[in-house]
């Protein structure tokens, strides 16, 4: 079996993503380590995300509405929710979702369930309360 090497640039990558911590998108994790690594490539970036998901280390978030794939280094069980209007995600824990797999069930009794996004849509504390000033209530 082939050994994987630790790289600098996975390493990199990891650590950006690590340090922008808001689920951001590949696109803004290549902006992020170019400011200090000009001579990375966009395809050595997707290509250590794509490695760090694989190895289990990162999450890729499918995308969400028109939006791009976008990545969470937060392993542990949890949902997401995102702002309809600026695009942000955030973390959701709920106190059954242990449960919620088992819970499940298909009318197609030959159908197994091995995995599920659950992404909650809404507004974001900066975005509501900007639509509040705006509008002088509270929207959607």
């Amino acid at each position: 079996m082939k050994q994987e090497r630790n790289t600098l640039q996975k390493e990199v990558t990891y650590n950006t993503l690590l340090s922008l911590g808001c689920h951001p998108t590949a696109e803004e994790v290549y902006d992020k380590i170019h400011e200090s690594y000009p001579t990375i490539s966009k395809a050595t970036v997707y290509r250590n995300l794509a490695v760090l998901e694989e190895k289990g280390c990162i999450r890729r978030i499918p995308k969400l509405g028109n939006g791009s794939d976008r990545y969470d280094h937060n392993m542990m069980p949890h949902y997401h929710a995102k702002c309809m209007r600026c695009g942000r995600i955030f973390d959701v824990v709920l106190e059954n979702q242990d449960n919620l797999l088992k819970m499940a069930k298909v009318k197609d009794d030959g159908f197994s369930i091995s995995t599920y996004n659950l992404v909650f849509e809404g507004l974001c504390e900066k975005c509501r309360a900007k639509e509040i000033n705006q509008n002088g209530t509270q929207g959607i």
